[in-house]
């Protein structure tokens, strides 16, 4: 068995310094160079000669829309709606008595309907040329909320038409209102 000498590994602590130190400089120079070549380009004009220029960097700037009233109010309605629904599949399986069952089944029929509805009145009032809709099927009224500055008289009774022909609600138990 040989024995290392202090003084040998010494020596090859030293050379594994340098080699690490080598390797370093050369990642930090390789680095430098590639920053360099992409920092310029060359071009090529019609007569074949060549121009280093600077790259003209354009940032993609993605504007950060605000939440739009109308997607907030989506979700949130869709996620009361799911929790709603959630909750009376829950009563039905777990309901002893039969009533309590075919009330519950009831309700998630309406809710289903409701949001057809609510869902088909947006279409057409968006089909009328309004941007987005909103609407809200109560038990005896129908509240529309409609994405624009201001509403005309005959923008109203054009939007209120819809609903009452969906909804089959008397336009005097519609409201329709404008939101930006």
């Amino acid at each position: 068995m040989k024995i290392i000498s202090v003084f040998s590994v010494n020596r090859l602590g030293k050379m594994a310094i340098f080699v690490v130190v080598i390797g370093i400089f050369s990642l930090l120079l390789s680095g430098a160079w590639n920053y360099i070549q992409d920092t310029y380009q060359v071009r090529a004009d019609r007569s074949n000669a060549m121009q280093v220029t600077r790259p003209i960097l354009s940032e993609q700037v993605v504007p950060v829309m605000a939440p739009d009233f109308f997607t907030e109010y989506r979700l949130e309605r869709d996620k009361i709606r799911s929790e709603r629904s959630d909750l009376l599949r829950e009563i039905i399986k777990n309901a002893a008595a039969e009533d309590t069952k075919h009330q519950a089944q009831e309700t998630i029929l309406k809710m289903t309907l409701e949001k057809q509805r609510e869902a088909e009145m947006e279409n057409l009032i968006k089909a009328k040329g309004f941007t987005d809709a909103l609407v809200f099927i109560s038990d005896n009224s129908v509240s529309a909320v409609v994405k624009t500055t201001a509403l005309t008289q005959e923008e109203v009774v054009q939007v209120a038409e819809v609903i009452s022909r969906l909804a089959g609600v008397k336009p005097e138990d519609i409201t329709v209102s404008a939101k930006p």
